[in-house]
């Protein structure tokens, strides 16, 4: 499991959160093109934006700072993460949607240190389903 984690004390307008969440999209996008140069293929990749209605604005101020991937936006029906999540998601072998990275925002050290504006964004790839899957075997 590669994990990214990004933990601080909320800004204006919850900057930090948006400032997070493209931050892990990012890295995650750039470590697929990465491993591309490795042998490894990811076609098709998208990003889905999970958000409660109260964090639906926020979702699109990530949406509007990812360029060169296809965003998609749909509602967030459970209440693990703290109203905001992402899955990066990519085409496999069965032509079907493999959803290989996921993260979020989470109310964890919110609660942990009884402090609403400590926030938590955390965010993963499962290695060994990315080099199982997609080293070099997906069909153009």
């Amino acid at each position: 499991m590669f994990c990214l984690t990004s933990a601080g004390h909320e800004v204006e307008d919850q900057a930090f959160v948006v400032g997070a969440l493209i931050e892990h999209i990012r890295t995650h996008l750039a470590a697929l093109d990465r491993l591309e140069q490795c042998g490894y293929r990811f076609p098709d990749r998208s990003v889905t934006l999970l958000s409660t209605a109260a964090r639906e604005p926020l979702a699109r101020r990530v949406a509007g700072a990812l360029s060169g991937v296809s965003v998609a936006h749909e509602r967030l029906t459970h209440d693990y993460y703290d109203g905001l999540r992402f899955m990066i998601n990519t085409r496999g072998m069965d032509g079907g949607g493999v959803p290989l990275i996921d993260g979020g925002v989470f109310d964890w050290l919110a609660k942990l240190m009884s402090n609403r504006k400590a926030v938590f964004v955390a965010s993963a790839i499962g290695s060994q389903l990315a080099a199982f899957l997609f080293r070099g075997n997906v069909p153009a």
